[in-house]
């Protein structure tokens, strides 16, 4: 199902509300990245611009608030007291639930943008690795990804999931399994493409 488009202006205002002027302006860069990622891997740039708006669009809630929407929306309860995790499936359930967004590309790109998972599409990666390199980025590896993103945006998803593990290990968080099952896929295509070179 294609996406409909005509509710980007209502979501646009509903981000603007809702989200801090940081957090939105990150969302900004995130629908800048993915559509020049998109453009760079011959993906449909609307959807990976659209993705990127709405990526972060529950991300707003308070953890008490975000567990209530899980219940709400039957988001798995293993997020439940993990809003830093649960953002993306609530996003995605919200999209669909509360602004009739049915497209599954644009709602599987915001729901694992986060963790990853495996078997991520082009788009997917595309929306992972623009959240993680936006221009408002400014983390010592980010302009080095930003470089290795538009040359292979498998190489840099596998970088970034790494640096996701690393970086959630030393500040003693609990890395989602979705994760490991997300550099798994990517560690698999890379070996594969590899093969054939």
């Amino acid at each position: 199902m294609q996406t409909n488009y005509t509710k980007i202006k209502e979501l646009d205002e509903y981000l603007r509300r809702v989200l801090k002027p940081k957090r939105y302006t990150h969302s900004l860069g995130v629908v800048e990245m993915a559509g020049t990622l998109a453009e760079i891997y011959g993906a449909d740039v609307q959807k990976a611009r659209f993705a990127g708006l709405v990526h972060d669009i529950a991300k707003c809630n308070s953890c008490e608030m975000m567990n209530r929407l899980i219940r709400e929306y039957g988001v798995e309860l293993r997020y439940i007291n993990n809003p830093e995790l649960a953002h993306s499936k609530v996003g995605a359930a919200m999209l669909k639930q509360d602004f009739d967004i049915c497209d599954e590309d644009v709602l599987m790109a915001v729901s694992s943008h986060t963790a990853g998972r495996y078997g991520m599409t082009l788009l997917e990666e595309i929306v992972y690795v623009a959240d993680a390199i936006e221009m408002n980025r400014t983390y010592a590896e980010a302009s080095a990804l930003r470089e290795l993103a538009k040359h292979d945006i498998d190489k840099a998803c596998l970088e970034i999931i790494d640096y996701s593990i690393a970086l959630l290990g030393k500040r003693g968080i609990k890395i989602d399994t979705d994760t490991y099952e997300a550099k798994r896929f990517v560690l698999d295509k890379i070996n594969r493409k590899e093969v054939f070179i």
